[in-house]
């Protein structure tokens, strides 16, 4: 076990086994937050300064690989990119294609962020990839729920409650995973196409028998829409008189390295620069281009400058914003409070310190807070995990419930 000094955050602590996680936690005392491959440390609110960073890169091994049963069981801290690659050997993959995979992201901190990607449309989001997941939780306890093949659904669904719990349950420390086989074959349409027309063309794909894989928006040169089809080469190259027809002139088809291009592009619309704050959020598919109107209105009464991507189909969003500090606090509130008021929520991700002075980073909490409150008590009776990372919706260690309130 490595042991380093870090200034400004605690001692940081790399462990090479469950059993070595389980010793740290149980030996230590404070707040403590779980580092993968710090791909979204910013998001959601900041933790309070940790005496201690579990760093996973420790837990970054294959534990078993089955081909045959199409699963995998890895260390919570093997970045994607490394999985996929070892995968691809046995023309197998984890259907999951996150923006922050390129960067390093690991498998446990995708689960812990509930990140996911474009073809999310076709397979799922990751919790519906995972079978099975191993927690230590804060005091040393060692936890496990699901199982090790996909059959296997008994037990406490603990993989549906680590999903997006942004480190405050507990480390991941290990996960299995179903599997897909790879596609032989994929292919990309694009089309210049506003906002509006986009949402519906994208409804209209996902209820037809085109079976995209992804269905991307921009905010680039008026709007650009990209939908993915894979499979066999037969099966890919069906698909291309229907879909070439259903979105009209000015669309192209595109493969090998020209679709890479337009995936990259793509990705960049969703990626934090230097001094843009980004942020994420979700609504009912058909709500879309109402979600649009509503930051460029949030952006303009602010002064600030705003950008738009979706996925339409699943009606996920990512905005940019670029303006002063103060202004940009006060245009992601009125954003949010329109997304909300259309039953969408939203989600803080990146942005320059200097905005959170001007913004709750959370927002109300949701309906569900309460039963939020239960588990984190029951999973972390002291509240050492990662520590205001979920803002006003769970007491701090040293508050009373009805602080949180």
């Amino acid at each position: 076990m490595s042991v380093t000094q870090t200034h400004g955050t605690g001692v940081v602590e790399r462990p090479g086994s469950v059993a070595e996680a389980a010793e740290l936690l149980r030996g230590s005392t404070g707040p403590v937050v779980f580092r993968g491959a710090g791909t979204k440390q910013a998001w959601a609110g900041r933790p309070d300064q940790a005496a201690l960073v579990v760093e996973t890169g420790g837990l970054a091994q294959v534990l078993a690989h089955n081909p045959s049963d199409m699963t995998v069981a890895v260390g919570a801290g093997l970045p994607l990119r490394d999985l996929q690659t070892l995968l691809g050997g046995a023309g197998q993959w984890l259907a999951l294609d996150p923006d922050t995979e390129a960067a390093g992201a690991t498998v446990g901190g995708l689960l812990a962020t509930g990140d996911s990607g474009p073809r999310r449309l076709r397979y799922g989001a990751l919790r519906d990839l995972v079978i099975g997941v191993t927690l230590v939780l804060s005091d040393g306890l060692v936890a496990r729920g699901g199982g090790t093949v996909i059959k296997n659904v008994a037990g406490y669904d603990l993989p549906k409650l680590l999903y997006g719990s942004l480190g405050t349950l507990g480390l991941v420390a290990e996960v299995v995973l179903r599997l897909h086989p790879l596609p032989s074959a994929s292919a990309t349409v694009t089309a210049p196409v506003p906002i509006g027309p986009a949402v519906d063309l994208a409804l209209r794909l996902r209820a037809s028998a085109l079976e995209p894989a992804a269905v991307d928006w921009a905010d680039v040169d008026g709007g650009l829409l990209a939908v993915r089809f894979e499979g066999t080469e037969d099966g890919v190259a069906a698909r291309r008189p229907a879909v070439l027809d259903l979105l009209g002139a000015g669309a192209g088809w595109h493969t090998g390295s020209a679709e890479d291009d337009v995936w990259l592009r793509l990705v960049g619309e969703r990626r934090a620069e230097d001094g843009t704050t980004v942020v994420g959020a979700g609504s009912r598919p058909s709500a879309t281009a109402d979600v649009a109107r509503a930051l460029v209105q949030a952006g303009e009464a602010s002064g600030v400058r705003t950008r738009f991507a979706s996925q339409p189909a699943l009606g996920l969003h990512t905005a940019r914003f670029d303006g002063a500090p103060a202004a940009v606090g006060s245009a992601v509130t009125d954003w949010r409070e329109r997304v909300q008021a259309q039953g969408g929520t939203v989600l803080l991700r990146d942005r320059p310190a200097a905005v959170d002075g001007g913004l709750d980073a959370l927002g109300p909490p949701p309906s569900s807070v309460s039963l939020l409150r239960d588990l984190h008590r029951r999973l972390d009776p002291q509240g050492r995990c990662a520590p205001g990372r979920l803002g006003s919706w769970l007491p701090s260690p040293t508050a009373g419930e009805d602080s949180a309130t």
